[in-house]
């Protein structure tokens, strides 16, 4: 069953869909919609083609609010957890994210359009001066969102006693904690960029682009720690089999 529900190694607290994540499902489902081009059908073939034309940077701003989702989803589905701290977290992580959508939508439009030279039909305008600004929304969104999942986290590790997690799964806890709080950390350097200089509002971008490398090198090493503990626990329980097959057998004649 474990492996059915996609982590073999935590056991799924969480039951039935609840109304936590069916408000958070419903909120991302309008911040989808918010994406797209337009919510009615195109009136001629070229309104059509000029929304195809912004897929990319459509596909690219779906693929950051479903990693969002899949990571509050990934959340629930380990701990269930529905008391009162749990909601008013939630709820700033959702406020977050609709506040996240037009600044998103509006980065990468301009990225795909103005820099990458896609033809992703209107392109949005913005000024020099107006860059630094630009970044501040952006990356205090993105930083507001990751360190949101890592007090989630956080709150769950504190009541690691309740749930009965066992060291695998206080290991899984305790790097689902480090993870978001890498990821924000790509946010605070992008903001501390901007507020150092204005004039450095390219490079507080930049920064995200270290985000795939060492979140990559730091999943390799987390991968490498877990099958290490595995082993010690595989050896562990071999050990104690082999001692109580030892204690049945009796002492030999």
């Amino acid at each position: 069953m474990q492996r059915l529900q996609g982590e073999q190694h935590f056991r799924w607290r969480g039951g039935d869909v609840s109304r936590i994540e069916g408000l958070t499902d419903a909120v991302f489902a309008l911040s989808l919609t918010l994406l797209m081009v337009s919510v009615e059908v195109p009136g001629s073939y070229a309104e059509m083609r000029q929304a195809f034309f912004q897929l990319p940077a459509f596909l690219a701003c779906f693929a950051v609010l479903v990693w969002c989702w899949y990571h509050h989803f990934i959340y629930h589905r380990r701990y269930g957890l529905e008391n009162v701290p749990t909601v008013f977290l939630n709820a700033a992580f959702l406020f977050l994210v609709l506040l996240y959508v037009f600044p998103l939508k509006f980065l990468f439009t301009l990225l795909l359009g103005r820099f990458l030279g896609l033809d992703v039909g209107a392109v949005p305008t913005i000024e020099s001066h107006q860059w630094p600004e630009l970044m501040l929304i952006y990356s205090g969104g993105f930083t507001g969102i990751f360190l949101l999942l890592a007090a989630m986290y956080g709150y769950a590790w504190r009541r690691r006693e309740t749930f009965e997690l066992d060291e695998l799964e206080r290991f899984v806890t305790r790097s689902a904690i480090q993870s978001h709080l890498l990821s924000a950390s790509f946010g605070v350097v992008s903001l501390a960029l901007v507020l150092t200089d204005p004039g450095w509002a390219p490079w507080a971008g930049l920064v995200y682009a270290l985000m795939g490398p060492l979140h990559g090198l730091r999943g390799y090493l987390t991968g490498r720690a877990l099958e290490r503990r595995l082993a010690a626990a595989g050896e562990a329980g071999a050990g104690a089999a082999a001692g109580a097959r030892s204690d049945r057998a009796g002492p030999s004649t």
